[in-house]
């Protein structure tokens, strides 16, 4: 494995060197494609894959964090929607020492110890809090919310939640989806998540 992280942040390096702003989903595709194929195309297609190949991302990107700061070469700036190298300034490294998302991608076992049990219940627990940030807003109907998330009832939960991943996969701006169409989507999954309860 430590072979291939090291090809990867060798690819990772190159990709941030040509070109200094990426988000997450646009470096997986270009390390599914020619010519690094690093990532198998399947590698979003089921929660476990999903978390696995995020996690060697970016266990590989803070490893080249350390190494740029090490060659005072550039800072980046780590996040799903923005990856980005930065100006390297003396002092950057000195100010990001307490980093617990750097410690927890840094350990590999984090990698070996989640299995898809702990991946689907951290989803899980993702969506509900989702859900949650609407229950201020007025509720759309429920006939009009299973047609948003195409489903029909009756429903489940776990169909609904099942649905929802999908959806947002489809749907969302990162992946060429509208901002107004996830929106919907989120309203209409909070609705029926109310109703069923």
């Amino acid at each position: 494995m430590e072979e291939d992280i090291e090809i990867l942040i060798q690819i990772l390096a190159e990709c941030l060197d040509s070109q200094h702003h990426w988000t997450e989903h646009q470096l997986i595709e270009a390390l599914q494609a020619e010519p690094y194929q690093f990532f198998d195309k399947a590698a979003l297609r089921d929660p476990l894959n999903l978390f696995q190949t995020h996690f060697i991302l970016f266990h590989s990107l803070y490893k080249l964090r350390e190494r740029w700061r090490l060659q005072k070469k550039y800072e980046l700036f780590i996040h799903t929607l923005n990856i980005e190298c930065q100006p390297w300034q003396q002092g950057e490294k000195d100010l990001a020492e307490n980093d617990p998302l750097a410690e927890y991608y840094l350990d590999l076992s984090q990698l070996s110890s989640t299995s898809e049990t702990d991946v689907e219940s951290m989803l899980n627990d993702f969506w509900e809090r989702m859900g949650q940030d609407f229950s201020t807003k007025q509720l759309m109907p429920t006939d009009e919310a299973c047609e948003v998330m195409e489903l029909t009832p009756p429903l489940t939960e776990k169909q609904v939640k099942k649905q929802y991943r999908r959806l947002v996969h489809k749907y969302h701006p990162d992946k060429g989806g509208s901002v107004a169409k996830m929106q919907n989507v989120q309203r209409a999954y909070r609705a029926i998540l109310v109703s069923l309860n």
